[in-house]
């Protein structure tokens, strides 16, 4: 997870294909809402989460980090539920399909957490 508000470790897959995904949040810090969009390295954030780190306008604001060299990217989380897409995909947005809870690519599973996903070597090019 970076210092964001979603630790994408925790969240098990409901649906994916390719860079895009919607899933539940398996975390204790569900309470809240919290999003952002970015394009290449500048991010727009808006969160209201009490566990959240500060942005820098209280509830939201601009945020410049590298996450992954994603052109594209964004993610909203209301409570339990997390839409993610990045383009190309990076650490928080890995490639995956999945359907329903079944995840078919990279592995096989039912509700899979995107942190099972990773290979061991905490990259987040898929194991082929």
């Amino acid at each position: 997870m970076g210092d964001d508000a979603v630790d994408e470790e925790n969240i098990a897959l409901c649906c994916a294909v390719c860079c895009v995904n919607c899933g539940l949040y398996k975390d204790t810090d569900c309470m809240g809402c919290s999003g952002k969009i970015g394009l290449c390295c500048l991010n727009c954030e808006v969160c209201c989460k009490p566990s959240a780190p500060c942005l820098p306008l209280i509830c939201c604001g601009p945020k410049m980090e590298c996450d992954g060299c994603s052109i594209v990217n964004a993610q909203l989380q209301c409570f339990n539920t997390v839409i993610s897409a990045a383009l190309p995909c990076n650490k928080e947005v890995p490639v995956a399909v999945s359907i329903f809870g079944l995840t078919l690519y990279p592995k096989v599973g039912c509700c899979l957490k995107i942190g099972d996903l990773k290979s061991k070597n905490d990259d987040y090019q898929m194991d082929r």
